[in-house]
């Protein structure tokens, strides 16, 4: 018998009372204290269970955020079951309620779970991009499911929206820096609006109403923030030098981000903007800059039909009855527009592992650590030799999938319509 086999329809409980209440009031006045969190969520005293919650994925501060946000409020939080394939967390995550879901697939299981926390009502909290931002802006992307999801729960939407949560602790550093968090919790829809509202319409206000951009707010706010080694790590999430536009060849120091390749320098200022540390430096004064010149020369090898990228990889899966991740072996991972293919070994033998694209919605990782293809509950999880290497493959699916596939996905929809209504 799997030990991790995720039962649907099982049930859920209401997040252990003792535990919420400490651990969420200590966060509260901590995230108060330390980080200059502030709140207006003067709407939750005109709204009364059951309803849905929504919010933006900044920072790996988000559960801790969203909670110190509602408290004393108690919420069932949607959680990734990758998440319980970790002993001690499964655990937490079991005695706080959390409700696991398979990532970028339609988790039936899930979804009859939430169903039944609203019926007894409950509140369920689930961030809907999915992903951690990269950049300082939401990052994966929402599937349109979350309308039909809503739709079908048929109770009000609650959104929580949080400025600064990227700044004060990013996916690429394990350092949180102290400046300032701003939340504000408003009613996104009522269940009126669900009713009249087109699936679309509902979908956009998902979108806009969990949608954040910290360095545009913090170009306005100038907020200096606090701490140490501020730009440490960030080649997880910059790959491509703004000066020789060598790959792979940035690496931080502290506060400093050099490429190996052409000694182009800059630092991380209080703002957590870059400036340059010489007169001939090339740079992008924030991260989400960087990030947007990376995607537009991205986007000009995505064209090539021959677009390929290879890199040689640990594989690791979870394998049945057995808590984390085995290694299975080492090979090489290459991905072109139609496919990911891993070729090495498994287990001692030498083989083949095809993923196609249409199939891959988005690519969880850590920063600095892994990435993962999800099919289902089956999870291949790939350690490349150069983690360096990783964000370019995470933005390459996401915008391959948005330029040819989603494009498709649209195109057939819109066949079967006009098929139905006999226009050809």
């Amino acid at each position: 018998m799997n030990i991790l086999k995720k039962k649907a329809n099982s049930y859920i409980r209401k997040p252990n009372a003792i535990l919420y209440y400490s651990a969420g009031l200590i966060v509260k006045v901590y995230y108060r204290l330390i980080y200059h969190h502030s709140v207006d969520n003067a709407i939750l005293k005109d709204i009364k269970p059951p309803y849905l919650v929504v919010a933006g994925h900044s920072s790996w501060l988000d559960y801790a955020i969203t909670t110190a946000s509602v408290f004393p409020i108690r919420m069932n939080y949607v959680g990734a079951y990758n998440f319980f394939r970790d002993r001690l967390m499964k655990i937490a995550f079991t005695i706080m309620g959390v409700i696991p879901k398979y990532q970028f697939t339609n988790d039936l299981g899930a979804v009859k779970t939430m169903k039944s926390v609203i019926d007894r009502r409950g509140i369920v909290a689930i961030f809907p991009n999915g992903c951690l931002s990269n950049e300082g802006r939401p990052g994966g992307f929402a599937v349109f499911s979350i309308a039909k999801l809503i739709r079908f729960l048929n109770v009000p939407v609650i959104a929580i929206k949080t400025d600064g949560g990227y700044l004060t602790r990013p996916r690429w550093t394990k350092q949180a820096r102290r400046g300032r968090l701003e939340t504000k919790v408003f009613q996104l829809l009522t269940v009126a609006e669900i009713n009249s509202l087109s699936e679309a319409d509902i979908y956009n206000r998902v979108i806009s109403g969990t949608a954040f951009d910290d360095f545009k707010w913090q170009r306005e706010k100038m907020i200096e923030f606090k701490g140490r080694d501020l730009a440490e790590g960030v080649e997880y999430v910059l790959y491509k030098c703004a000066k020789c536009r060598e790959e792979f060849t940035l690496r931080s120091e502290g506060d400093r981000l050099i490429c190996t390749a052409c000694g182009n320098s800059v630092r991380m200022n209080k703002y957590l903007f870059f400036e340059p540390e010489g007169k001939d430096s090339l740079y992008f004064d924030g991260i989400d800059k960087w990030f947007d010149y990376q995607k537009e020369c991205l986007e000009r090898e995505i064209e090539h039909p021959e677009f390929e990228m290879n890199a040689e990889t640990e594989l690791k899966c979870a394998e049945p009855g057995k808590y984390g991740y085995q290694h299975l072996g080492h090979g090489t991972v290459r991905i072109t527009r139609n496919e990911i293919t891993y070729a090495g070994t498994v287990n001692g033998q030498v083989q083949q592992w095809v993923f196609p694209m249409k199939s891959i919605l988005m690519v969880p990782y850590a920063a600095g650590e892994y990435i993962e293809i999800a099919r289902g509950p089956d999870i291949s999880r790939f350690v490349f030799d150069d983690l360096t290497q990783q964000i370019k493959w995470v933005m390459a699916i996401r915008q391959i999938r948005d330029r040819y596939y989603e494009r498709a996905n649209e195109d057939e929809a819109k066949e079967r319509t006009l098929s139905k209504v006999g226009i050809r």
